[in-house]
């Protein structure tokens, strides 16, 4: 039986005062969830049920204390312009090429500080005097012009009543992801709507828009800030914006936060 959100409080108000002497047990706890990959980094460690909050592990142990015994990076509020090149000139002596993926691994600092110091990770690597990868692939088609394709898909594999499943869109060299059409569309269904087909009854009971939002909520305490589309995408503790746009029914991330931050009184 689930607890109710009182029950959750209460149980995480008694393991607060009980940290000091459940130490030892507290850190096997950490160290299996780090193990499984439940845990990350430290700073979300209060989004998983029954874990104490993260400024009281904070009082129990010290930064360094904390990256010597569950090895994992701790944020840092800021990084300087010197502190960054010299992390990545390390990164690169040992790799060769280094990816904002492998900063962020084998440093902790992530693009958000680098794009805090020199605007964007490309132009970091411009002022390194380094060429830029471009990585992006950009959606060239239309609205319309992927209905069409959506609409003629269909025809071919003569699904005439609720059209073609994505599927059957990727047999017929869709080039985008299913992320693409949850941005432009929100769903399937809107998609099989705009096409001229009928909409399929299609349950999807992993999430609900509550729990979605209390994710976002949660994020938000933890970071002080709203999340961006991008930032929730790279997050592997997060479900695929898709997910958002689905269930909130837009597909401006604006939105999704208005909507989360109204529900909690937060402005």
């Amino acid at each position: 039986m689930e607890q109710t959100n009182k029950e959750k409080l209460k149980s995480k108000k008694n393991f607060g005062k009980n940290l000091s002497k459940n130490k030892k047990e507290l850190q096997n706890l950490i160290k299996e969830k780090i193990k499984h990959g439940e845990l990350k980094y430290m700073s979300q460690i209060e989004i998983l049920e029954g874990m104490p909050s993260y400024k009281s592990i904070k009082k129990i142990w010290t930064k360094k204390e904390l990256e010597d015994i569950f090895g994992i990076k701790i944020r840092i509020s800021s990084y300087s312009d010197s502190e960054i090149i010299e992390a990545y000139t390390r990164v690169k002596a040992m790799y060769g090429n280094v990816t904002s993926k492998l900063m962020k691994q084998e440093t902790g600092i992530g693009v958000d500080s680098i794009r805090i110091r020199f605007g964007s990770w490309n132009k970091f690597l411009i002022f390194l005097g380094e060429k830029p990868k471009r990585e992006l692939n950009k959606v060239t088609d239309t609205n319309e012009e992927i209905i069409n394709f959506y609409r003629n898909v269909s025809m071919k594999v003569g699904k005439i009543i609720y059209g073609a499943s994505f599927t059957d869109l990727k047999k017929y060299g869709f080039p985008y992801s299913k992320s693409v059409l949850g941005i432009r569309f929100t769903n399937m269904n809107n998609l099989r709507e705009l096409a001229g087909f009928q909409k399929r009854c299609e349950r999807n009971t992993k999430y609900t828009k509550q729990y979605l939002g209390n994710i976002l909520f949660e994020y938000y305490k933890i970071y002080g800030r709203r999340l961006t589309q991008t930032e929730i995408m790279k997050d592997e503790n997060l479900p695929n914006p898709t997910a958002f746009f689905n269930y909130f029914q837009t597909t401006e991330i604006r939105k999704i936060w208005d909507e989360v931050l109204e529900l909690h009184k937060i402005e």
